[in-house]
C-alpha cells in the first residue's frame, strides 16, 4: 500500500485556497432539521432517491454494517408501509459491504451503489440493479450485478496512491451511469459506465474533473434530467445541464451549508432538495435559495 497520509495535506491546501472566493459568491444556509426518519430506516443513512413509481415516496439505505435493505419513507421521514413490524425491503443477492448511494435507473429500476472505499483497497466494487419494489414488499431480487473498476491512474497521484478511488455519489443520465468520486487532491473525478456487462469487470471511463472544494458525499439528477445537484459536507452545488456542454460547464448555483454534521444524501423533490444526515435528520432547501456562481 502506498503512502495515503499525503492526501489530506494536499486536499487541505486546495480547500483553504478556494474557500474565500466561494464564500463571497454564494449564500450561507443554516440547515434546520424538520423531521427525523422513522426507525428502522434511519440507521447510518447514506443514500436517498425519490421514487419514479409511487407518490411522495423516497428510498433510503444505510452504509457498511447495516442490513442489506432499502426503506420506503415519505418526505416527512415516515415509513410508507402499514406493516407495524416493517423491516424494510431486503435486496436478495446483494451484500451491503459499503452501500454509499442509490439512484433511479432505466424503466423503473433502482441502482444501489456498493462502492464505498475509504481504504482505497477494495477490488469488489459493485452496482446492484433492482426493479423498484412496492413500499410494502419484504424483498426484491437483484436483476443485474455490475462489477466495476477504475481506469489506471496517471500523473502525480499515481505515485502516491494505489490505482483506486473512493466514491459516494451516483446518478443516471440518458440511460448511462455516472459516478463522482469523493475528492482527491482538490479534484473529484466524474466517471461513466457505458454498456455494462454482467460477465466481466467493467472499466469506468473518465469524463471530467471538478473541484467541489470539499468531500463529495452524494449526487442526484432531476427527473427531467435538466439539473444535477452535488452535495459535500458543507456545500450544495447545482448545475444546469445544457446540450453540447459538459456537466459542469452550464450555469452553476450553490450555497454553503451549516448546522449539520454529516450530510451524506440528497435528492430532488420538485423545486426543493431533500438532504438526509447520517443520523436520519431531514433538511429541505429550495433551489431558489441557491446563488449563482460566476
Amino acid at each position: 500500500m502506498k503512502n495515503l497520509l499525503k492526501i489530506p495535506v494536499i486536499l487541505l491546501s486546495f480547500i483553504i485556497f478556494f474557500e474565500g472566493a466561494f464564500a463571497q459568491s454564494v449564500p450561507i444556509i443554516d440547515l434546520e432539521a424538520y423531521k427525523r426518519i422513522d426507525q428502522p430506516a434511519r440507521k447510518e443513512v447514506s443514500g436517498i432517491v425519490k421514487s419514479q413509481k409511487y407518490e411522495n415516496t423516497f428510498w433510503v439505505h444505510g452504509d457498511s454494517g447495516t442490513p442489506d435493505r432499502i426503506y420506503a419513507i415519505n418526505s416527512n421521514g415516515e415509513i410508507k408501509s402499514e406493516n407495524k413490524d416493517y423491516k424494510g425491503t431486503e435486496v436478495k443477492g446483494a451484500k451491503n459491504k459499503d452501500w454509499e448511494d442509490i439512484t433511479s435507473g432505466k424503466d423503473g429500476t433502482l441502482i444501489v451503489a456498493d462502492f464505498g472505499n475509504n481504504c482505497y483497497c477494495r477490488e469488489d466494487l459493485k452496482l446492484f440493479v433492482i426493479e423498484e419494489p412496492n413500499p410494502a414488499d419484504e424483498e426484491v431480487n437483484v436483476i443485474f450485478e455490475y462489477e466495476i473498476k477504475y481506469p489506471e491512474r496517471t500523473g502525480l497521484l499515481s505515485l502516491i496512491i494505489e490505482d483506486n478511488h473512493n466514491a459516494e455519489a451516483i446518478f443516471v443520465q440518458d440511460g448511462e451511469i455516472y459516478i463522482i468520486t469523493k475528492n482527491e487532491g482538490g479534484n473529484a473525478y466524474l466517471f461513466r459506465l457505458r454498456n455494462p456487462s454482467t460477465r466481466e469487470v467493467n472499466i469506468l471511463e473518465e469524463v471530467e474533473r471538478f473541484n467541489f472544494r470539499g468531500l463529495v458525499t452524494a449526487a442526484d439528477i432531476s427527473q427531467d434530467e435538466s439539473k444535477l445537484v452535488v452535495l459535500t459536507y458543507n456545500r450544495i452545488w447545482l448545475f444546469e445541464l445544457e446540450e453540447g456542454k459538459s456537466f459542469f460547464e452550464g450555469k452553476t448555483f450553490g450555497a454553503r451549508i451549516r448546522g449539520a454534521k454529516q450530510v451524506e444524501s440528497i435528492t430532488f423533490d420538485e423545486d426543493n432538495l431533500i438532504i438526509a444526515e447520517e443520523n436520519g435528520d431531514l433538511y429541505q432547501v429550495s433551489i431558489l435559495e441557491l446563488g449563482e456562481i460566476d
